[in-house]
């Protein structure tokens, strides 16, 4: 089962050192594999994401030193 902007999540993990010296505190825009740019607002990402994109899932972060997981959730329903 694929979810929905794992590649995206991948791709920032996986840069995500070389993005806080550079870029902390700042939105990053990421399609697929691709790390579009960075931006000082999430607003901003947005508007160059559904300008770049169209209205289609893309992946936008702050950059930041730490990473909360705010909620976590694995389980399935059973009948």
């Amino acid at each position: 089962m694929s979810i929905l902007l794992e590649q995206e999540y991948k791709c920032y993990l996986g840069h995500r050192k070389k993005f806080v010296p550079a870029h902390l505190n700042q939105f990053v825009l990421i399609k697929g594999d691709e790390v579009v740019g960075f931006f000082p607002s999430y607003e901003d990402a947005l508007r160059a994401g559904l300008k770049q994109f169209g209205n289609v899932p893309f992946f936008i972060k702050e950059v930041q030193h730490k990473e909360e997981v705010h909620s976590l959730h694995q389980g399935f329903i059973s009948s």
